[in-house]
């Protein structure tokens, strides 16, 4: 039981210290960032899951485009 108690105390040391050196999130302006809603979106080509190369030309519909972006964790 003792050794049990000691790895709690070991444990939670390591976890309050790890957050305490953790440094403060800083806020992020997302008005600088990145294109804003409204804006024209530039001419671009990329790849698509299927291999095929796309334009901004070949995804347009007649009532526009619509992207989503999404960054995978384990690239």
């Amino acid at each position: 039981m003792k050794h049990v108690a000691n790895g709690l105390i070991l444990v939670t040391v390591i976890a309050v210290s790890t957050i305490a050196q953790t440094p403060p999130a800083q806020e992020v302006d997302v008005e600088r960032i990145g294109p804003q809603v409204g804006d024209i979106v530039p001419d671009f080509s990329a790849v698509d899951q299927f291999g095929r190369t796309q334009t901004l030309k070949s995804i347009m519909g007649p009532n526009g485009a619509m992207l989503f972006l999404n960054r995978s964790a384990d690239w």
